[in-house]
């Protein structure tokens, strides 16, 4: 490492005292980089590797701290002198703690960038570039570039992507855990129907984030009407969701009434009549159709549990048993 050498002075009768003389070259901290960022511009610059400073530093086993719960371990005597910066300015380089938020909102990886300043910074990762709420460079004011960008977004989801990311950003600034239980709640419900995947906030995929974002946007406003609008005419999602999550029954229960009356109220492409599956009803004998209507109610017992609304088992129990004489014929 050339200059960058530890000088050992008289031990003493506590231990060691070491001298850590400043890295020969040290180049400075873009504005908001990522600590890590800069340990790999320094380690560049003075044509090491990464563990091998790591350990010069007094940084441990060669992984340089992202978040500030992990800078507990940090030899600050010898990092603060080795690279010329005083520990706050080092524990600003992190990024905060958001374990305790309901929702994911600070990625581990770079799931996205600015293809203008890391072209001119080779290795520059920036601390809000981590963030789900971030669209935008602060840096440069240029968009921010996912790693599997999407063709073709419409303006209305952009739209709503950007006023969810705003929300987003205030809940997490106001540390509103309410508001961030809502949003993680809409985000299960975005699993559920397979629409988005694990950590969608911070998804490499933009069509992906653009959809969590914008269902930010419109828990924040209207819950209870964009799920039901999101979920018109789709009655199986009704019971995946009242199996997903159990506790929350009377609510579903009341977004699905409200979801059948938009359907009532909103036009919609015309549906199949269900008169395949009354004839073929009325073709099976009396002894399979007791059969199918006893599994039928096994199975919405399964779902519901022994404990549910009557009226719910024999409607869960009749919608089985029609999907059934549909399969069977």
């Amino acid at each position: 490492m050339g200059e960058a050498c530890l000088e050992h002075s008289a031990p003493t009768h506590r231990g060691v005292r070491v001298t850590v003389n400043p890295l020969p070259r040290r180049p400075p901290p873009v504005s908001d980089e990522l600590l890590s960022s800069w340990i790999g511009r320094l380690a560049r610059a003075n044509h090491c590797s990464v563990e091998e400073l790591c350990g010069y530093l007094g940084l441990g086993q060669g992984r340089v701290p992202e978040h500030a719960g992990d800078l507990g371990h940090v030899n600050w005597a010898r990092l603060c002198p080795a690279v010329q910066q005083t520990r706050d300015e080092i524990a600003a380089m992190t990024l905060p703690d958001t374990t305790h938020h309901p929702a994911q909102c600070v990625s581990s990886d770079d799931f996205q960038s600015c293809a203008n300043c890391s072209k001119q910074t080779s290795g520059l990762v920036l601390r809000h570039w981590r963030f789900a709420w971030s669209l935008t460079c602060e840096n440069c004011g240029r968009p921010l570039v996912a790693r599997h960008p999407a063709d073709g977004l419409s303006n209305r989801l952009r739209v709503r992507a950007a006023r969810g990311a705003a929300l987003l950003k205030t809940a997490v600034a106001a540390a509103d855990l309410r508001h961030m239980q809502r949003i993680s709640h809409t985000l299960c419900l975005l699993q559920v129907l397979e629409l988005v995947y694990s950590v969608p906030l911070t998804s490499r995929c933009q069509l992906e984030r653009s959809i969590a974002l914008a269902a930010v946007d419109v828990c924040s406003a209207r819950p209870l009407l964009g799920v039901a609008i999101l979920l018109r005419g789709n009655e199986q999602a009704f019971w995946d969701l009242r199996r997903a999550f159990p506790q929350r029954r009377r609510l579903i229960e009341k977004v699905r009434k409200l979801s059948m009356n938009l359907d009532m109220r909103l036009p919609r492409r015309r549906r199949q009549e269900s008169s395949p599956v009354d004839r073929s009803a009325r073709a099976t004998s009396p002894k399979k159709t007791s059969a199918q209507a006893l599994d039928a109610a096994r199975q919405a017992i399964s779902e519901l549990g022994a404990d549910a609304d009557r009226q719910a088992l024999l409607a869960r129990a009749d919608a089985i048993w029609k999907r059934q004489s549909c399969v069977s014929h």
